[in-house]
């Protein structure tokens, strides 16, 4: 009799050791995990008991930007891709894209020093030398995007691309957006925009000034 009385009590301690240690540790991972992230569930999922955790998010680097934005501009780009199998016209697969996109010009005022700015108050005339407006981005509008497919006869569904595939395009797309920006008439409007808008910001800050001053502005390449 004592002998089942002493392996019961080594049981129940055993098992009470078990319940104590998982809930220390259940109360030490909650403190740990709650301290430093969120869980969170992805709508839609397949399997909603899966929890993502978001980790710490981190700046890395912040700069200062003295950049004018002068010109924006829409651009639009048209792609075409053949999945054909030959020449046959019941196996033509070919799918045309036609992207649509908003190029920025910009001017970058940092290099607006004392060695660039001359001031002739015989003459009241202002001279600047400025760096030539820049391409500062092109951002492709998704919902604008559209998509045409030519199939043959014996050809069906829609052209799927991969990853890599679809990144390669996009880039190809925004190098055409870019020299497209480039070219004479819309670089010489951009020029133009940027001119008048320096201008502008400094015919506001002289207009209260009793000499009136004529702004000449010159873009260095």
């Amino acid at each position: 009799m004592k002998i089942t009385v002493r392996k019961r009590t080594f049981f129940l301690v055993i098992i009470l050791c078990i319940a104590v240690g998982f809930f220390v540790a259940y109360n030490i991972f909650n403190k740990i995990s709650s301290s430093s992230s969120k869980p969170w569930i992805v709508a839609d999922a397949d399997n909603i008991s899966k929890k993502f955790i978001s980790k710490e998010t981190l700046i890395k680097k912040i700069q200062q930007k003295q950049r004018l934005i002068t010109t924006e501009a829409q651009v639009n780009e048209k792609v075409t891709i053949d999945n054909s199998w030959g020449n046959l016209d019941i196996f033509k697969k070919i799918q045309n894209i036609s992207f649509t996109g908003t190029g920025t010009y910009s001017v970058d005022l940092s290099t607006l020093k004392n060695d660039n700015v001359n001031i002739d108050n015989k003459g009241k005339k202002i001279t600047l030398n400025i760096s030539s407006p820049q391409i500062e981005a092109i951002s492709i509008d998704d919902s604008k995007t559209q998509y045409q497919t030519d199939n043959g006869l014996l050809r069906f569904g829609e052209i799927k691309l991969t990853t890599e595939e679809h990144e390669a395009i996009m880039d190809n797309v925004k190098k055409d957006m870019k020299s497209k920006m480039l070219e004479q008439p819309y670089y010489n409007n951009a020029i133009s925009n940027s001119e008048k808008s320096i201008k502008n910001i400094l015919n506001s800050i002289l207009e209260n000034s009793d000499v009136k001053y004529s702004i000449s502005i010159n873009f260095k390449k």
